[in-house]
């Protein structure tokens, strides 16, 4: 019964449209007709709640991975938090920069730095939109990104954005492959060569779709060795680490303690923590880390 609840929806949503709305405008015409290309190939997503949402079966594709979401601890903690604060605004007003800030947020931000025994932070609205901001804001003009080929689509969709002057992949989780286009790029480059401009490493702590774990101390070491000027940086996306590893769930970096070997580190909070889908971000200042928070 709740598989036929949850296919009968979604074959339904399959069946073709635009043939039968001949005397509809052409504005929805047209748009029913794309979307009839995506049902003819049983492609089309539509909105459904799982029965498993509603207590009838096991849930395994829920990134809710501690199940602090549904045993309602956070939403405990979070009403008790309101509680202690009756005058807090369920709305920003403005942005940070103009007349949305406000000192609960920045009480919320060192608390979060001190966690990860990183510098500063800093709240924004998205996790998708953070890996975007990251990659397409840090790297300036002649800097490289390199990028594990497992990376995920939000950090893909950064670099398009991104002034860096090359971009380029290497083989998941495989130092000798990030040494070799290491090497190609000094190479190639000569203002990185000269340590000029900046290398950027993306990776992620643990991938999503195999949950294998990035081997990053070897990873760091590599980039000593091939680029001893040390103008290459590290970004790792904790997305599916955070809860999950390190102390109190800080997260890989933390559990291996590369604090200050790292420039940025993105942390969800849509997942292991059960709250709004969003990034925390450290980046590396001289000695010390600043952490920049997404949420």
């Amino acid at each position: 019964m709740a598989l036929q609840e949850m296919l009968g929806p979604w074959i339904e949503g399959q069946k073709l449209r635009r043939p039968k709305m001949k005397d509809a405008p052409a504005f929805y015409r047209n748009l029913e007709e794309a979307l009839d290309n995506r049902r003819a190939d049983q492609a089309l997503l539509t909105p459904n709640i799982s029965p498993w949402k509603k207590g009838e079966g096991v849930d395994f594709s829920s990134t809710d991975l501690l199940s602090l979401g549904s045993s309602g601890q956070i939403r405990e903690a979070f009403l008790e938090e309101l509680a202690r604060h009756p005058d807090f605004n369920m709305y920003s007003g403005g942005v940070r920069m103009l007349d949305g800030n406000y000192e609960y947020i920045e009480e919320v931000e060192r608390e979060i730095a001190t966690f990860h025994n990183a510098e500063t932070a800093l709240i924004v609205g998205s996790g998708f939109d953070a890996n975007g901001a990251v990659f397409s804001a840090l790297p300036r003009p002649g800097d490289a990104i390199i990028y594990d080929e497992f990376v995920h689509a939000s950090t893909l969709d950064g670099m398009v954005h991104s002034l860096a002057v090359c971009k380029a992949s290497f083989r998941h989780n495989d130092c000798e492959s990030l040494r070799e286009v290491l090497v190609r790029l000094m190479d190639e480059q000569p203002m990185i060569r000269q340590g000029v401009r900046c290398v950027l490493i993306a990776v992620e702590s643990v991938y999503s779709m195999d949950g294998d774990v990035c081997p990053l101390r070897d990873l760091i070491e590599v980039t000593r060795e091939a680029c001893p000027l040390g103008n290459v940086e590290f970004i790792v996306d904790e997305a599916h680490g955070t809860g999950i590893l390190g102390p109190k769930g800080a997260g890989l970096v933390n559990a291996l303690g590369l604090e200050r070997d790292i420039a940025v580190v993105v942390h969800t909070c849509g997942k292991g923590l059960a709250s709004t889908g969003g990034k925390f971000i450290f980046t590396k200042a001289s000695s010390s880390s600043t952490c920049l928070t997404w949420t």
